[in-house]
């Protein structure tokens, strides 16, 4: 009978294709039954493996006790010697206080030590066993913190070598004690500690500052205690005198104390007003700034904007701005061009989140970009929105060419006047971008600034329109447009293949020069707006001094003529050459709202191939954020207007004066405009949303109006499809408007500027046009023909009847 208590004796089958008995009993059988020789041969070898295991392991063991062994050994040796230690220091420091125990004495009973050999001695002694995770070496520490600072007074001048690294590594000890959570210190230990901690700071200064890093990490962790508890007005003070005990020291490598205060400390939030006011009183901006513009300028630029948040970088320009705002030194000038450039780059950075807090939610990030994570403007600090706001104030703006340079040495490769003119062009185009609502504030206040040029043996004040319309007319971009619109095709993009102009320049030297030539751009409209025609005309007849702010910052007619010049040839390069500009033979990174969701992006090409033909995103011009060459056409094409518009009612500039004609083929022009038109109203009627008779403006304004009432909780899942829908629409507008500039130049040219073309070929384009319209919804171009036909229809006789 097979053994089982199944009370089945039917012998099963071995149906286990592993060789292996799945029978529970088939141990007690395997000496009854023959097995199989495959399956011996395998029981043997995991035997064999196992046994080798065991025997391996076997071996490991004594050298893994002996190592064990070896280690709680020289730990138990280190904490007896330790222990014995400590019985030794407490026993010299109670003989002193007549047996009381270390942890009841106070400030009053301490007494100095009897000479300095034996404070030097105590400290070493100290230094062997102190731990910061016991809570008795705190009280020895705080002990000999007190009989430490009676005996200092003893030291003449600086102390001696032996001295140094023992009161180093006191420091060391005394950071780690104040950067432990645990044990918690009281009150009284943070402020025996902190009087410490300043007290070697001021004494050896100099071996201290390579570790910058350490205290003000630790400095950050006592302000966020002290901004959790009560603490008294003595510990706030003793804290400031931490913090600026290496700041205000006059040793060789302060810069790194101030690069470690700018990237560990100021980035903390919420730092009480009277510490800044302490702070700033010993502290020096122009080695504040020199430590910002050096972690800006390096590869450390990216470490302090990635490991930082936003809110984190909002408090540290606020900080910033205060600190320059207070100091003595930059009260009664203008701010200096170091100060503009690390502005520059921290604002521009954080321009999307300004504009966000303090305009309008969408007014900065563009069709393609998705918002980062920022402060809500009901979290915003008010201290943050005061200090940022000010940056906009017309005293601020307005002051900003008060350092400018001469515009002649802008040029001069030995001046520093190209880094002065250019940091303030790209602070003042950050703050357009950062405050898009205030733009017109911003720019009327530049307008009404003026700066001081020597010359001639005299200094003379020039406004700020004529000024950098100077340096404008200095720079080669300028220059090399005036003479060929196809030179703006590599000043526009260096990268082209057809173009080599842009390559002779320097890519920091082109990025100057396009800097000045566009704050001119975005300046001298509002001049244009409050000008009247006689103010306008009387550019270069009135005196320096004389007449109002706006005759003297009128350009003469020459310099009109040649700024249109430029103009034209600009203009005419953006809308003629907008595909090679662009950089439309690389291939485009669409974001469709296919990608959100794992979708096919080809599936949304061959559907649309207006989305084949450019880049997603438009290209920078000058290493701007925000400043792209859609922005630059539209401003370039806005001034030359205005200026047409004054010449057509004045008649200041030659005849044929705006005309381009030398550029086209005016044999071809008119069919190819009708061809272009033609194409034109193909793509339309291929894009989806109008062959509807959809509205894109009309459904992103019913869009904002639905969110502004989607605040209920449970509603982040419709406001996110919502959003994603209105950036897939905005992509779409994007690039079908962008693949019209590449496919209609000419077109684009008649509808921005028209004038570019004689009257008489725009008649004839006209009339084109309107043939062709006809023809589109008649059939026919007759007139008389198209009514007869419908006065002889059904459906139109049943409407006459």
């Amino acid at each position: 009978m097979f053994p089982s208590f199944t009370g089945n004796t039917r012998r099963p089958r071995q149906v286990n294709l592993s060789g292996r008995n799945s029978n529970p009993f088939a141990a007690a059988s395997a000496t009854r039954q023959s097995p199989s020789s495959a399956q011996l041969n395998q029981n043997t070898v995991a035997h064999a493996q196992a046994e080798r295991i065991l025997r391996h392991q076997e071996r490991l063991r004594p050298p893994a006790a002996i190592a064990i062994q070896r280690s709680w050994r020289g730990y138990r040796s280190r904490r007896d010697v330790k222990w014995h230690w400590r019985r030794e220091w407490d026993a010299k420091e109670q003989a002193e206080l007549n047996a009381q125990s270390l942890g009841n004495v106070e400030d009053q009973d301490s007494r100095p030590y009897a000479n300095t050999e034996e404070c030097l001695d105590q400290m070493k002694l100290l230094l062997h066993f102190a731990s910061p995770r016991e809570r008795s070496d705190v009280d020895r520490l705080k002990h000999f913190a007190w009989r430490y600072a009676r005996t200092s007074s003893q030291f003449s001048g600086y102390p001696a070598d032996t001295w140094v690294f023992p009161l180093v590594r006191l420091w060391k000890l005394t950071l780690l004690m104040l950067r432990k959570r645990k044990p918690r210190l009281n009150r009284v230990d943070r402020r025996v500690l902190l009087e410490l901690l300043c007290a070697l700071t001021t004494t050896v200064p100099e071996r201290l500052i390579g570790y910058s890093t350490q205290l003000y990490e630790a400095l950050r962790i006592v302000t966020e205690d002290f901004k959790g508890s009560e603490t008294i007005s003595g510990d706030w003070k003793l804290l400031e005198s931490s913090v600026v005990a290496l700041l205000c020291s006059n040793v060789a490598r302060t810069g790194d104390a101030y690069e470690a205060f700018t990237n560990q400390f100021l980035r903390l939030p919420d730092i009480p007003l009277h510490m800044l006011q302490a702070i700033s009183k010993d502290l020096r901006i122009e080695d504040l700034t020199t430590a910002l513009s050096k972690l800006l300028s390096t590869s450390q630029t990216y470490n302090l904007f990635q490991s930082s948040s936003r809110a984190e970088l909002l408090w540290l320009v606020a900080y910033y701005l205060y600190f320059h705002r207070s100091s003595d030194s930059n009260q009664r000038r203008s701010p200096d061009a170091k100060y503009v450039d690390v502005l520059s780059k921290l604002i521009s950075h954080l321009a999307a989140d300004i504009a966000r807090l303090f305009d309008s939610p969408t007014s900065v990030t563009s069709p393609t970009e998705a918002p980062a994570p920022s402060p809500s403007a009901s979290t915003l600090s008010p201290f943050v929105r005061a200090e940022i706001s000010n940056l906009i104030s017309q005293d601020h703006v307005s002051g900003l060419l008060g350092q400018a340079a001469d515009p002649a040495g802008f040029m001069n490769a030995s001046s520093n006047a190209n880094d002065q003119t250019s940091a303030l062009a790209v602070y003042v185009l950050t703050l357009l971008r950062a405050f898009p609502r205030r733009g017109d504030d911003i720019r009327m206040w530049l307008y009404l600034g003026s700066t001081s040029i020597d010359g001639l043996g005299k200094s003379s004040s020039i406004p700020a329109i004529r000024y950098y319309f100077k340096v404008a007319s200095h720079t080669s971009v300028y220059t090399l447009i005036k003479e060929d619109p196809n030179n703006a095709i590599g000043l526009l993009n260096p990268g082209t293949k057809r173009r080599k102009v842009g390559r002779s320049l320097g890519s920091s030297d082109r990025d100057e020069q396009w800097q000045v030539v566009l704050l001119f751009l975005e300046l001298y409209p509002i001049a244009l707006k409050v000008m009247d025609d006689e103010e306008f005309l009387s550019g270069g007849t009135s005196t320096e001094t004389g007449g109002s702010w706006t005759r003297q910052s009128a350009l003469s007619l020459d310099q009109i003529k040649d700024l249109t010049v430029f103009l034209k040839n600009l203009a005419f390069a953006m809308y003629w050459n907008a595909s090679e500009i662009a950089g439309a033979e690389e291939p485009e990174n669409i974001n469709s709202i296919a990608e959100y969701f794992g979708g096919n992006l080809a599936a949304f090409s061959d559907h649309h191939p207006d989305a084949k033909s450019t880049k997603a995103q438009d290209a920078t011009i000058a290493g701007l954020q925000g400043m792209t060459i859609s922005y630059m056409k539209g401003a370039v094409t806005g001034l030359l207007r205005m200026i047409y518009e004054r010449d057509s009612r004045r008649d200041f500039l030659p005849d044929d004066h705006w005309l381009m004609t030398q550029w086209f083929e005016m044999d071809q022009f008119i069919p190819a405009v009708v061809q272009e038109e033609e194409e034109r109203h193909k793509i339309q009627e291929s894009y989806e949303p109008e062959a509807n008779g959809d509205n894109d403006d009309d459904v992103d304004d019913e869009f904002d109006d639905e969110e502004a009432h989607d605040d209920l909780v449970g509603t982040q899942r419709v406001r996110q499809v919502r959003r994603l829908e209105r950036l897939r629409r905005q992509q779409r507008k994007a690039s079908r408007r962008r693949y019209l500039e590449s496919v209609t130049p000419r077109l684009e040219i008649l509808q921005n500027m028209p004038f570019f073309i004689p009257f008489a070929t725009r008649v004839q384009i006209f009339r084109q046009f309107v043939h062709l319209d006809m023809i589109r919804r008649r059939g026919s171009s007759d007139g008389d023909a198209w009514r007869f036909a419908m006065m002889n229809s059904r459906h139109s006789m049943g409407r006459h009847r």
